[in-house]
């Protein structure tokens, strides 16, 4: 019985701290905003680091295209336990707020390629278009050292707040509400 609670407790902890990544630093010189330095972690009251990633279509988005509107970004992988079973209820909010121009919802893959990504998304009917970071240079610039971590961003491009690990739907929606 005790081995039994041991491997329960063992386990509710890796799922609520997430996973860990080795994030690197982009040592490339020509990648315009992907070449900051990032000294610390980022944290709440920084600005916002800019960076431009191609979404599962092909499509580049740059994130200062979303200036003057809460942004949530979310950083994944999907052989992360506790992305996977934060995603419903984030899915879910991106729904509850499809209509609401003042927030956007940007969801980075880390690490891994697209085919990858869109059996992830299509095995689970996820009508999302997240961006790709194959070689994990946003993350690194972000200093993501596990995921999934959200990175909430206010409408003046300032971090309003980190959260690494899984991250409770009504928790999300409470940070969204009080930067409206």
């Amino acid at each position: 019985m005790k081995k039994i609670v041991s491997i329960i407790l063992v386990v509710s902890i890796l799922f609520l701290s997430g996973c860990s990544i080795n994030s690197k630093t982009s040592k490339d010189t020509n990648k315009t905003n992907q070449t900051e330095q990032v000294e610390e972690n980022v944290v709440a009251n920084d600005k916002a680091i800019d960076f431009t990633l191609k979404n599962i279509e092909g499509q580049e988005i740059k994130l200062s295209d979303y200036k003057g509107k809460t942004i949530i970004v979310n950083f994944f992988a999907t052989w992360c336990p506790p992305c996977k079973a934060e995603f419903p209820g984030f899915i879910q909010l991106v729904d509850e707020y499809k209509n609401d121009s003042n927030v956007v919802f940007v969801f980075v893959n880390v690490g891994e390629d697209k085919k990858t990504v869109e059996a992830f998304l299509n095995e689970r009917n996820y009508k999302i278009k997240p961006l790709l970071d194959e070689k994990t240079d946003v993350a690194a610039l972000y200093r993501v050292t596990g995921i999934p971590t959200t990175v909430i961003i206010d409408k003046e491009f300032n971090i309003e707040t980190v959260h690494i690990g899984f991250m409770e739907k009504r928790d999300l929606k409470n940070y969204i509400e009080a930067l409206k």
